[in-house]
């Protein structure tokens, strides 16, 4: 099947199980540097780690992913309503495992479960720090190496939007022909052309977000003070991807885009807004490199 090896990961480099067309290679490691320059009176900077782990079984195949990722805020602003400095520094730490058995004429079922510590850290690990996400659904696959489609429905638990909140999983994803693929529904949708064995490039829009915990004692407006706050940043992400394998197990990764309808507010412990940043959209850039394994092509004998 085409989408194993790809986690359910909490965080704003959060993929499905599921790739554009058919790709021959999986990328067990990854790392990545991010930026948005300019949501009106913030900037971000994001840097990521992931690593992905894969076995097949005698039926189906298991999965582990781990990663970290870390978010550098910016705010270029102030407000006698509460400190901001508490904010600027978030992480997130995933771990999470998918299941995909095959099942007959072609069908399959997939779950993707995990949990993520989302947190400044400043007092250590609590409850509050934990968001778990999950996936459950079932796949259909239509066709053969050289050209099939994929359907993927079921409901997803992540912050993709925000909040933590369940939402529709269902994806449409078809390989046209050795050069063409792409992929319709939540949550990414996109197109992809190969260039060759080792060039692509993809169109690419799906929702991202954090929902991070803010350990620290901050005193707001009425000499009151909160505790176990949240920094809620999320939008749609689009960009341009440019992938260029350069040597014969590392990938680099450029992309370039727009970070649209952007959220980025401050809650408190019952989730309730406190602070509103009034974000715009920006700019994106991202750099990446991938460690790459790929498939074995099978020896043709006359």
């Amino acid at each position: 099947m085409v989408f194993v090896g790809f986690l359910v990961m909490a965080s704003s480099e959060a993929q499905l199980p599921m790739t554009l067309g058919s790709s021959k290679e999986f990328e067990p490691l990854s790392i990545n540097y991010g930026q948005l320059p300019d949501l009106g009176r913030t900037e971000l900077r994001n840097y990521g780690i992931n690593l992905n782990l894969v076995k097949p079984l005698t039926k189906g195949i298991i999965g582990l992913g781990l990663g970290y990722q870390r978010f550098d805020f910016n705010f270029n602003e102030s407000t006698n309503a509460l400190e901001l400095s508490t904010f600027e520094k978030m992480n997130t730490i995933n771990v999470g495992i998918f299941y995909v058995r095959p099942l007959k004429n072609n069908w399959g079922l997939l779950f993707s479960g995990g949990t993520a510590l989302m947190s400044n850290f400043a007092a250590g690990i609590s409850g509050e720090d934990f968001v778990f996400n999950a996936l459950v659904g079932f796949t259909k696959k239509w066709g053969d190496e050289n050209r099939n489609s994929n359907l993927l429905f079921g409901a997803f638990y992540g912050t993709q939007f925000g909040e933590p909140t369940v939402f529709p999983a269902i994806s449409f994803n078809q390989k046209l022909n050795e050069r063409w693929s792409y992929s319709l529904g939540i949550p990414v949708t996109g197109l992809t052309y190969t260039i060759n064995e080792t060039q692509s490039i993809s169109l690419l829009a799906s929702p991202q977000g954090i929902f991070g915990n803010n350990a620290d004692e901050i005193p707001v407006t009425g000499n009151r003070t909160l505790k176990n706050t949240k920094l809620q940043f999320n939008g749609i992400h689009t960009r341009l991807s440019y992938r260029f394998r350069f040597t014969g197990n590392l990938a680099f990764i450029g992309e370039a885009g727009l970070f649209a309808n952007p959220t980025l507010k401050i809650l408190d412990s019952a989730n309730e807004a406190i602070f509103d940043f009034d974000p715009e959209s920006s700019t994106y850039f991202n750099l990446g490199l991938r460690y790459v394994l790929q498939k074995q092509q099978k020896n043709s004998t006359k």
